[in-house]
Formats: C-alpha cells, sequence, structure tokens
C-alpha cells in the first residue's frame, strides 16, 4: 500500500521542480477563490463514514499530495523525522491563554495528522545530492484523534460523527533530527494523538506554536502558505430519505423521495418527523378558510374569539405527516426542496406541520438558507397561524456538550420545569430562527400583558377589540424573528441573568430575554415586514455559529445581510457538539409565545396548502 502511494505521488508530483525549497501543502488540488484554495464537501457515499477531504472522485487517490525540500548539504543517508498536521482555523478556541499555556477549550478544535492517529513520525532521507526530501500525502475526515467515544456498540468507529468543520484549514509540518527524536521525544500526546494528558487532549498548533516544542533549536515547524476552505453546498434535488423507523403506510414514495438504498446513501435531506408534546394540544375552532386569500381577518378572529362557544371547539394537536413523502419534494430539475402544510377538510381537522432535516452534522459553521417559504399574513395582517423556522439541533443523544461547572449544572431535560434535576453534562442543543406573528419587545417578568376584557355585545365592535385593541405593540404587516439559543440553563457564563438582558456588539444593543434562571433559553426579537421576507422570490437566513458566539443574519442577497440576533460566551453556554439543519413551517400552542396577538385555536383550518421552497443551501 505505502509502495502505491509513493508510485502515486511520482505521477502526481513528477511535473514539479524538485529544485524548489520550503513546504508546499497542496499540490495536486489547485482550485482558488481570492487566493485560497477551495473545496466542497462530497456528499455522495458520506452518509455511513462521513466526510472525508477530498473524495477519491475529487483528487486520484482521494489524497492531498505536499512536498518539502531543503538543500541543506547534509551527509547522505541522514535521516529526519517528519509529521504533518492539519487544523481548523475558522472555527477554534484560542490556543493559549495570556501567559502561553493551554486555553482551557483548545482540546476541542479540529486538528488531526495521518489516517491513524496513534501513528507517529515518518522517516525522510537525505539523498546523495545532500538535499532533504519529503513527498507524502494526507486527507482529512472525521474523528481525526479516533477518540473512544465515537466508537458503537458493535464496536466500529463512527467518523461521522466528528465530521470534519467547514471553513479555513492550515498546514504544519514538524521535523526532527532522528537522534534527537529517538532520544528525547515529544509528548506521546503530539506524536499520538489518540493520546490524552490528565484527560485532555493536547492541541499540536499549541504545542508546536506558542508551547513548549517551538524552544528547541533542533526541531523546525513550517506552516505553509496555501490555506484550504472548506464549504457544503447540497444538492437539494438529490432527493429526501425516509427513516426505516418511519411508518410507511400509504407512502406516496416516489424516485426522489423514500427509502431506496441510493437515496438512503445519497440524499443529504430526510423529511423531519416532529415530535409532538402534549403541551402542544389546542382547542380550535371548526372552520376551514384560505387566510391567506383573505377569507378570513382580524375582526373575524376577535369575533369567533368572543363569541364561539368552548364546549363546540375541536381539541387537535398540530400533526405530522402519516403518509411520507406527500408533503415534501426534491425537485431536480429546478434544485430545490418543496414543503408543504397541506389543506384541511370537514370532519377530519388537521394543523399539519412540515419540515426536513439534514442528514449530515456538523460543528459550528456559518448557515445560509435562501428559502421562500409560505407568507405569514394576509392584506388585513391576518395570520396564517405557522411559526417558519430555520434551526440547528443536536445529532445524538449520546454525544456531550462540555461539563457546565457552574450551579449544578444544565436543567437535564428538554421538556421539563424548574424543578428538574441539574446534570454536568446534556446532550440537548438547539438555535434557531423562529418567525411570527407576535410581540417583539422584551416582556417585563410580570408580562403577558392584560388586553381588555372582551364582552359580548355583538352590536358594539369596539367591544370585541381582542387583539385590535391599543394593547397591541406589533406593527401592521409586520412579524417577529426571534433568535433563540437553547443552552439548557447553564448558570456559568459570566452575565447569566434572566429578565431583559443587554448585550453589545459592533455599536448596537440586543436585548435578549430569559424568563427566569431556570428557563432552558435565551431570545431575541425583531421586528420585520412579511411581504419582504416572504413575499418576494427569496431571501437569506443565516445562523453564524462559532464557538464563543452566535449571530443571526437575514437579507435580500448575500451582499446584503443584516444582523438580527447576536449573543456570545459571556450571557450563554454556546453548544460544542455536532448539530443538524431543520427548515420547518409549523403550528406553534401560542401559550409558547405570551403576547402574540391571535390565538392559534381561533385561526381556521387551511383550506389551501401552504407551500415553501427551499433554494440553497450554504455552510461554509
Amino acid at each position: 500500500m505505502r509502495f502505491f502511494l509513493q508510485l502515486l505521488l511520482v505521477v502526481l508530483l513528477g511535473s514539479c521542480s524538485s529544485d524548489e525549497q520550503g513546504f508546499v501543502a497542496l499540490l495536486n488540488w489547485d482550485r482558488q477563490e481570492n487566493g485560497v484554495h477551495v473545496i466542497d464537501l462530497d456528499y455522495q457515499e458520506a452518509f455511513d463514514s462521513g466526510f472525508v477531504i477530498p473524495t477519491t472522485r475529487q483528487v486520484d487517490g482521494g489524497r492531498f499530495a505536499f512536498r518539502y525540500v531543503e538543500d541543506g548539504e547534509y551527509e547522505m543517508g541522514r535521516t529526519f523525522g517528519y509529521k504533518l498536521y492539519y487544523l481548523n482555523e475558522t472555527y477554534r478556541f484560542p490556543h493559549a491563554n495570556s501567559d502561553s499555556s493551554l486555553h482551557a477549550h483548545a482540546d476541542e478544535n479540529f486538528y488531526g495528522s495521518w489516517e491513524t492517529a496513534s501513528e507517529g513520525f515518518r522517516m525522510a532521507q537525505v539523498d546523495d545530492r545532500g538535499k532533504l526530501i519529503i513527498e507524502d500525502s494526507f486527507r482529512i475526515h472525521g474523528d481525526p484523534r479516533d477518540e473512544t467515544m465515537y466508537i458503537d456498540s458493535l464496536g466500529r468507529r463512527v467518523r461521522w460523527a466528528r465530521n470534519p468543520r467547514v471553513g479555513e484549514y492550515r498546514f504544519m509540518l514538524v521535523i526532527i533530527p532522528e537522534e534527537v527524536l529517538r532520544k528525547e521525544p515529544p509528548p506521546e500526546q503530539v506524536t499520538d494523538l489518540s493520546k490524552t494528558a490528565d484527560g485532555r487532549f493536547i492541541d499540536p498548533f499549541w504545542y508546536w506554536g506558542p508551547g513548549p516544542g517551538s524552544k528547541d533549536p533542533r526541531i523546525r515547524v513550517f506552516h505553509a502558505e496555501q490555506r484550504l476552505r472548506v464549504r457544503a453546498r447540497p444538492d437539494l434535488g438529490a432527493g429526501v430519505h425516509i427513516r426505516s423507523e418511519v411508518p410507511v403506510d400509504g407512502a406516496a414514495f416516489t424516485d426522489q423521495c423514500g427509502t431506496r438504498e441510493q437515496l438512503r446513501k445519497e440524499a443529504p435531506f430526510e423529511q423531519f418527523i416532529h415530535y409532538v408534546d402534549s403541551s402542544t394540544r389546542f382547542a380550535n375552532i371548526p372552520v376551514i378558510a384560505d387566510v391567506l386569500g383573505n377569507e378570513y381577518t382580524p375582526a373575524d378572529h376577535d369575533k369567533y374569539r368572543c363569541f364561539f362557544p368552548e364546549d363546540q371547539m375541536v381539541v387537535i394537536r398540530p400533526k405530522t405527516t402519516g403518509v411520507p413523502c406527500a408533503t415534501v419534494r426534491s425537485d431536480p430539475d429546478q434544485d430545490l426542496l418543496e414543503l408543504r402544510n397541506p389543506a384541511s377538510t370537514y370532519g377530519h381537522w388537521a394543523k399539519e406541520n412540515v419540515g426536513v432535516r439534514s442528514r449530515h452534522g456538523l460543528t459550528y459553521g456559518r448557515y445560509r438558507v435562501k428559502c421562500k417559504l409560505t407568507r405569514l399574513l394576509n392584506d388585513s395582517d391576518m395570520w396564517t397561524g405557522i411559526t417558519n423556522a430555520i434551526w440547528l439541533l443536536y445529532q445524538e443523544k449520546d454525544h456531550m456538550r462540555r461539563i457546565c461547572p457552574e450551579g449544578g449544572g444544565y436543567l437535564s431535560n428538554y421538556y421539563g420545569g424548574s424543578a428538574d434535576a441539574r446534570v454536568p453534562q446534556v446532550a440537548y442543543s438547539e438555535i434557531d430562527f423562529e418567525i411570527l406573528k407576535t410581540t417583539p419587545y422584551c416582556p417585563a417578568r410580570t408580562f403577558p400583558p392584560t388586553y381588555p376584557q372582551a364582552q359580548a355585545l355583538s352590536d358594539d365592535r369596539t367591544t370585541w377589540a381582542y387583539s385590535t385593541s391599543d394593547a397591541r405593540t406589533d406593527g401592521k404587516g409586520m412579524i417577529t424573528v426571534a433568535c433563540t439559543n437553547w443552552d439548557m440553563a447553564c448558570p456559568s457564563p459570566e452575565r447569566f441573568g434572566h429578565g431583559c438582558l443587554p448585550m453589545e456588539h459592533d455599536g448596537r444593543t440586543f436585548i435578549g430575554h430569559r424568563w427566569d434562571e431556570n428557563y432552558r433559553a435565551i431570545t431575541q426579537k425583531s421586528e420585520a415586514l412579511d411581504m419582504e421576507l416572504f413575499g418576494g422570490d427569496h431571501y437569506w437566513f443565516e445562523i453564524d455559529w462559532r464557538p464563543q458566539e452566535i449571530i443571526w443574519r437575514i437579507g435580500p442577497d448575500l451582499d446584503n445581510l443584516r444582523v438580527v440576533g447576536y449573543m456570545d460566551q459571556r450571557y450563554t453556554e454556546i453548544s460544542n457538539v455536532q448539530m443538524q439543519l431543520i427548515i420547518t413551517q409549523e403550528y406553534h400552542n401560542t401559550r409558547w409565545w405570551p403576547g402574540t396577538p391571535y390565538e392559534q385555536g381561533y385561526i381556521p383550518f387551511p383550506a389551501k396548502d401552504l407551500v415553501g421552497r427551499i433554494l440553497e443551501v450554504i455552510i461554509d
């Protein structure tokens, strides 16, 4: 195998001059943008083994070739050890503290070396011209430290559970004379990347940089000028997969949606099946209307709210599809995904959620979604009852967030109360855009406010002004963009608190809200025009999830995004576990959003399908 790789490198490098000195990291990959090498993640067959960079479809042999040449006039046959390392530079914690000691979270950084983490320094000899020439190859893959936590119950390594990160990578080559390597070897944790010291991994870019490895003049450390920017651009026309555990009776399978093996291996999205908790139950008026077609108004809502007998309402929960593939569609011709909340019929009352979920998790990234989701308001400002949501959700229940050392830890359950136990670690993580008709301001602790009480005097319209009274603070034609981080109430951040919390960023103040110290999430809200976000051809939504901050942006195009939410580690614990992208159109129980001017129960069932389209997804 080693002979094959060496032969491959001869072919790949044959056109390059061996007299060019220094370290060159990406000899066989020349695609560049603005002077930086760029590669897209290859989704084909990545589901079982995780992403590898590059694949055999991108580079012959599936490895990047690198070379180091030094004309040192060494003695022929002298031997040097060498080891290549790569590091994700975009989404990392600092390597060192101010005193050059290892940063507390530097061991979470994504770095690797050879294919097998335990392999140490390889050897190269000086040739008969006195030159040291190193020619070798590498690839970036998931779980590069071969960690024990990424082994399943059958003993198989699951590299997809710690996929490579998107963003920019840099490359480092360490060269040590063989006699030094033999007599004074570096710590095994930087030679064998699977090893830990006192339970912690050692970031080699710290050790060979500001750490002790840079102090020995006999050891040389080189950083390649070449950088590699990795991004994900899933093919939305490649199909939607249906998981095997989803009931498929009456399924509406097509070539582009179903359980076929090709879809299992290649489809980047699956149909998202909502978990419908008992808290979502509500009573609804037995009325069907086309709200977006202006068949229902705020006055209708207020009239039903005041006069319709409660004992004649229909008690339901929002549904999730009973017919997989009936409400989602992948279109390979237009390269898009379509979501469809189906119309209801009399006697078969349903407000049905719909969504898709990415099948490949990532840790950190700038998630950019170009979409045309359903309109939320009609011409009279009446809401459909739909919440358009673009969110990230943790992938695996067995892979835990970092320890929360303060206040007893995280609250243990998502669907729990303030009396739930606190635990050092949880898996649950979520970052949201939720866009709906609700109050945009940060409420006081006495929230919700009291609206004027309606009276049943049918000849006096002002007495039924339940939602159109002066108590409303939302604007005409406006919807609320809510940005939320679920930190499970970990109180470790230095400015952790509840109530209305001002957060400064780039000269602006963002107001976050947490109901109390046991509330599991913090939310920021702002208003935007429904027609702007969902009335045009498309709109962009971006969640920029970084190790120490989260930024939410929206805009008509990528060059004109505006920040609508900002949080950092001073106020909220930011998750470090792998998450998947979810895009949904769903019906919420409006008790979740106190102060909402319309109650879900007095919004009619849909007479027509509510259609949304996902046009592009970029993660970089």
